[in-house]
């Protein structure tokens, strides 16, 4: 049950509270809260003696005691005086709980409260105004801070010494450096400025076509990741030129609370996160809504199919992709109707779904029509035709006694064309033997795995 607050205690509202962590859900049959603390010290946390709950709208306040305090794994388990049993401590699950400023710990030295860092001026190192933080929000890679513009736009930061170089809420600012584009983002510019570090001083930038052969939408909650990436290279002089448009969209965007919140814990228990399925709804159906026709949804995940050249070979052949990076357990499951094709970079785990989608971005952007300079290289490519590479060789021709083929210097292209066609197919029955069982070989192909055979005692049949 949950007994009335102190009369003597009036309740506060919510914005003079510091929202100290978030109620996940039951814990024990005593009625514990498990609370995901929103602080670096959680043992801090010990000596509060009452807090208040707070709904997720904000239009709800409720006085508690707290009776005792533990850590448990990554999270706190807290048992209120007021509440008594686990259905009773489920009517509280995503409430927030917030402690008044005086009872808080004193901060220290380059410790800042969420809500002091709401409202300060945005600064860049010359002195440039970019705007203020709309909101301080903690996810799943830190603390982020919206800045809106004076226009009403919005950019994300995140809060690391790299970007915030001063951070002074006395005088109202914070003084950043962003790397190029950041600001730009939700706007996806990346496809309208020049690679950073390019001047244009002394040439005249590319001419943009009218239409990109391809447009690429990436949703994650970490749209940063990507800007360093698409800014140097073919990738980068693709987007310059209109041969592919790129646009990058913060799942945050598309969630309903006030603290962005993309994830949630998973129905029936254990651990990890999941990601909720309604800002994924909510991105894709805003994706959409942009040009006619329908993009084809991948989902980037573990229990997709492996990424293959035929598979980037197949999406290059669509004229609008959409990559959604999950994070943490995944998505709720209940996106699978949006999602037209799973895509995994291997067996093996990794943090989320950004670095896969970055591999698809590159593999895919090179099959398109006019990103690589020479047609030649990207057919040249190992795994292009089924088979890896041939060597490739370069200056001086004798390197510590180490000798370039003589055939490759010899100025024989018919020559040259069988050495690489040969050295090719030994590469492959060398390293990736099973990918001739799947690739079709002409008679002079056969011809050469033979005398591969003959030179290198290769078995074939395995006795």
């Amino acid at each position: 049950m949950v007994r009335p607050e102190d009369p003597r205690s009036p309740l506060p509202a919510p914005e003079e509270l510091i929202f100290v962590g978030i109620v996940r859900k039951p814990h024990g049959v005593a009625g514990e809260a498990s609370v995901e603390p929103w602080t670096d010290d959680p043992a801090s946390l010990a000596d509060i003696e009452r807090a208040w709950l707070v709904s997720p709208g904000e239009d709800q306040v409720v006085l508690v005691n707290i009776a005792s305090i533990r850590a448990h794994q990554n999270r706190l388990l807290i048992r209120f005086a007021e509440i008594d049993s686990p259905e009773s401590m489920a009517g509280f699950k995503n409430w927030l709980l917030g402690v008044r400023p005086a009872e808080a710990r004193a901060l220290e030295k380059g410790e800042y409260y969420l809500h002091d860092l709401e409202g300060l001026e945005i600064v860049d190192i010359d002195g440039n105004v970019l705007g203020r933080v709309d909101l301080a929000s903690e996810g799943g890679g830190g603390t982020l801070l919206t800045v809106r513009r004076a226009d009403g736009s919005t950019f994300d930061v995140p809060f690391v010494r790299e970007f915030c170089r001063e951070i002074d809420p006395h005088s109202g600012r914070i003084v950043v450096a962003l790397p190029t584009g950041m600001a730009n983002l939700d706007e996806a510019e990346l496809v309208e400025e020049a690679p950073s570090g390019r001047s244009r001083a002394h040439k005249e930038p590319a001419p943009r076509r009218n239409a990109a052969e391809i447009r690429i939408d990436v949703v994650t909650i970490f749209p940063s990741m990507f800007t360093p990436f698409l800014e140097e290279g073919v990738l980068a002089r693709a987007l310059e030129e209109n041969l592919i448009e790129l646009r990058i969209w913060d799942l945050r965007e598309f969630a309903t609370d006030r603290h962005r919140s993309t994830d949630d814990e998973a129905y029936g228990g254990g651990g990890g996160m999941v990601m909720l399925a309604d800002p994924a709804f909510r991105s894709i159906e805003t994706i959409r809504d942009q040009r006619k026709g329908r993009p084809w949804v991948v989902l980037m995940s573990p229990q997709g199919a492996v990424f293959r050249q035929e598979v980037a070979r197949d999406l290059a052949r669509r004229d609008w992709i959409v990559l959604l990076c999950g994070r943490y357990e995944g998505f709720d499951e209940r996106i699978q109707v949006l999602i037209d094709q799973e895509i995994s970079v291997g067996d093996f785990v990794v943090s989320g779904g950004e670095v896969p989608a970055l591999l698809v971005i590159d593999a895919v952007g090179r099959m398109v029509e006019g990103v690589v300079g020479c047609r030649n290289s990207v057919e040249a490519d190992s795994f292009y035709n089924g088979l890896l590479d041939h060597p490739h060789y370069t200056r001086p021709a004798d390197f510590r006694g180490l000798r370039v083929p003589e055939v490759l210097l010899s100025g024989h292209a018919e020559n040259i064309r069988k050495w690489r066609k040969k050295e090719s197919l030994r590469a492959t029955l060398r390293k990736r033997p099973d990918l001739l069982e799947t690739v079709e070989l002409d008679e002079e192909a056969r011809g050469m795995i033979l005398e591969i055979d003959t030179e290198e005692g290769f078995d074939r049949d395995g006795e």
